[in-house]
């Protein structure tokens, strides 16, 4: 009976994702929003269509393969059968199997990693990773991946071992303290990736430092991240909490964009800053953990559950690798629903704060440029920007500001 739950729940997050998609492409080719008009011309717009078009293919493939990789995991004894024959305690087969099913997974995404970056994005000009990078990018999100989950599991397992089946509040609050952490030193694992550097002095520095002071804080300093390493991309984010945050350009939109419009991101930037966005957004994703952590309960209250799975007994690795792997990923995604309708009134609100500093103009310049250079999509679907969307679509930010612009 679980196993055929788990594959139901298996294929309602394969065809929620199919859905989506098939909405997506309905959407292809109806008129462009009034405000939107005009940022392609006919060639570039046929361009994004092969780019969208080609991106879905490879996603459609992406999900059909982690589906069967999941069906051979959850509808077999396949865990249980590794977990028993790597030697040692919960703890230690725990990490090896981490290792070993990280390995697995990293080595069958392989190919789709590569036909992303050095096919597709390649094609239209956005690629710039090289092999090297690609390879030493994919060995540090193996390494990483494994210490979180590991870290993550042993915190986990300590709570069961203090409180048996009543675990799940004080690893929840643990997991919570463990992610408010990683928010405050994002910034030391992007460095593990990239190379930041400050802004040069000049009258861009100084116009930033001024407003960032203007707003009543005192500017560290202003980063610059050398992202045109990886891609032809352009821009720009506020990370980490308390007095960890900071805000970071491309290098991309420092190099190739006016020192306005680059004014106008950085404003954008900044009203996130000011409204404490980032560290909002951190508390209201450890809700995402509450799902896992009423899962993996269950799972311990109900022994029959890994025993269908051939394991001897109740097992909280089991109960962890269900909880926080792509078994459970259509449950987060229902939960970011209400998340990403907050998260796209946060960046509207940003969009305000912008034009209340005087950079409407510049900022809706620099929107368009962001979204042309990006092949973005111009018209997407309703439906999936509600389900989906962090950020409202162009359209919509544009229209919010000249709507000021109006009022005003």
């Amino acid at each position: 009976m679980y196993k055929i739950i788990f594959l139901v729940l298996l294929l309602v997050k394969f065809f929620w994702s199919l859905t989506l998609q098939l909405l997506s492409n309905k959407q292809v080719g109806k008129p462009l929003p009034k405000s939107v008009q005009g940022i392609y011309d006919e060639s570039e717009y046929n361009k994004w269509r092969s780019y969208n078009n080609k991106k879905d293919k490879l996603h459609l493939a992406s999900n059909a393969i982690s589906l069967v990789f999941n069906i051979v995991l959850f509808c077999t004894n396949i865990i249980s059968v590794v977990y028993y024959a790597l030697p040692g305690d919960v703890m230690v087969k725990s990490m090896l199997f981490f290792l070993l099913i990280g390995l697995v997974e990293t080595i069958i995404s392989l190919p789709i990693d590569y036909i992303f970056n050095f096919k597709i994005e390649a094609e239209f000009g956005f690629n710039k990773v090289t092999p090297k990078i690609f390879i030493v990018d994919t060995i540090k999100n193996y390494i990483i991946g494994n210490v979180l989950n590991i870290a993550i599991f042993g915190l986990v397992l300590l709570a069961y071992n203090l409180l048996g089946d009543y675990f799940g509040i004080i690893a929840f609050l643990g997991l919570a303290v463990l992610m408010i952490l990683i928010s405050a030193f994002s910034s030391v694992f992007s460095k593990i990736f990239n190379k930041f550097t400050s802004l040069p002095e000049g009258e861009l520095r100084t116009n930033l430092s001024k407003m960032f002071e203007d707003a009543g804080y005192k500017l560290k300093d202003i980063y610059v991240m050398d992202a045109s390493k990886r891609t032809t991309k352009a821009n720009a984010y506020c990370g980490g909490i308390g007095k960890m945050k900071q805000i970071v350009l491309y290098d991309n939109l420092v190099n190739n964009y006016t020192e306005g419009e680059i004014t106008a991101v950085f404003a954008h930037e900044l009203a996130h800053f000011k409204n404490k966005d980032t560290t909002k957004m951190t508390f209201f994703n450890m809700l995402n953990f509450l799902p896992m952590m009423v899962v993996m309960t269950v799972m311990m209250i109900v022994p029959e559950i890994a025993q269908s799975y051939g394991f001897s007994d109740a097992n909280i690795f089991f109960a962890f690798y269900v909880s926080f792997g792509s078994m459970l990923s259509i449950v987060t995604q229902l939960i970011m629903i209400p998340f990403n309708y907050m998260s796209r009134a946060f960046e509207r609100r940003a969009d305000s704060l912008a034009f209340e500093k005087g950079y409407g103009d510049e900022l809706i310049t620099a929107l368009r440029k962001l979204h042309k250079d990006s092949l973005s999509d111009m018209n997407p679907h309703p439906t999936v920007v509600k389900l989906t969307y962090n950020h409202p679509p162009l359209h919509e930010r544009i229209e919010l500001i000249e709507s000021k612009k109006v009022n005003k």
